[in-house]
């Protein structure tokens, strides 16, 4: 269970649908693009799909995690996972590689 729940809830949220929980952060999000679809908070429009930051869902943490080597924004990256370290261990049970 995440244990700082301030910064948990600025950074990390959790989803829960049934029997199945997620947890989103807002340092990224997801266009309407198949591939690539995961952005970083700096980037504010998808150059591929168009789609707009202030129009499309947190991105998953899993996801960014899995993602991460065709990130561009490794510093967010970096910042999420030592939160994840320190506030929430179990979404860093996923295979980080660093």
């Amino acid at each position: 269970m995440c244990t700082n729940q301030k910064a948990r809830s600025l950074l990390v949220e959790q989803h829960n649908l049934g029997r199945d929980v997620f947890f989103t952060t807002p340092l990224f999000w997801d266009c309407e693009c198949e591939r690539d679809y995961i952005h970083s908070c700096t980037e504010q429009v998808c150059p591929v799909c168009k789609a707009e930051r202030e129009d499309a869902p947190d991105a998953r943490i899993d996801e960014v995690f899995r993602y991460q080597d065709k990130l561009d924004d490794t510093t967010l990256v970096d910042i999420l996972a030592k939160l994840c370290e320190e506030t929430c261990p179990e979404l860093v049970m996923i295979n980080i590689p660093f």
